[in-house]
């Protein structure tokens, strides 16, 4: 009887302590309520990943939280998260980086100067950041009483650091004159390899052959 009331005990403080452990972690996280954006009726997604995608978040005071729920809501730029249970809440500290999706497919993102979340492409010599400001162009297709809502996409690409970004554009001769200094094997590597550097992918490809050199 001793024995059981001891393990009794003993179960009783690790479920407590679990339960305080869950309880701490969400009064540090807080969190506002949303009610959800004005997305109805919507073709295209205003999230960068449609679905809830684990992650992490890094707050401005220097606190990380991992394994969270979270999407990236690139019309108004806004990171947030699903909690425990199961409602959606936007971060009520400011966020400074965080990390979307898993392994490979995973994405990294930190903040700059202007408040905007630059997806970091490609560390190195060169670092290579994207931005992807959605937009909602509405518009009436012809004979229906019902508005179309589209997302748009804008993309563009920066070099360098957070602290002191510059865009550049993706033709060709815009990435040679970029990577100047090896211009003749970066543009003997895109021959052999075939790549347009307009496309993100082989974009990637071009500057982290450049860093390699």
């Amino acid at each position: 009887m001793k024995q059981f009331r001891k393990l009794f005990l003993l179960i009783c403080l690790a479920w407590g302590s679990a339960n305080a452990q869950i309880a701490v972690s969400g009064d540090a996280l807080g969190g506002t309520p949303l009610a959800g954006q004005s997305y109805m009726n919507v073709k295209g997604t205003p999230y960068l990943l449609e679905n809830w995608e684990k992650g992490s978040v890094t707050l401005a005071s220097g606190k990380k939280f991992e394994n969270l729920d979270l999407k990236f809501d690139q019309v108004i730029n806004q990171v947030i998260f699903q909690d425990m249970d199961g409602s959606m809440k936007a971060f009520s500290q400011p966020i400074i980086a965080f990390t979307i999706g898993k392994d490979a497919n995973g994405h990294q993102f930190h903040r700059g100067l202007d408040g905007i979340f630059y997806e970091k492409l490609l560390n190195g010599r060169i670092t290579l950041w994207k931005k992807n400001h959605k937009t909602l162009i509405d518009e009436k297709p012809y004979g229906s009483a019902t508005v179309q809502r589209n997302v748009l996409n804008n993309f563009t690409y920066y070099v360098g650091e957070l602290t002191q970004l510059t865009k550049i554009k993706t033709d060709k001769k815009s990435v040679l004159e970029l990577l100047a200094d090896k211009s003749s094997d970066i543009e003997a590597f895109i021959k052999k390899e075939k790549l347009n550097p307009r496309t993100e992918n082989d974009l990637v490809r071009v500057i982290m052959y450049y860093n390699g050199l």
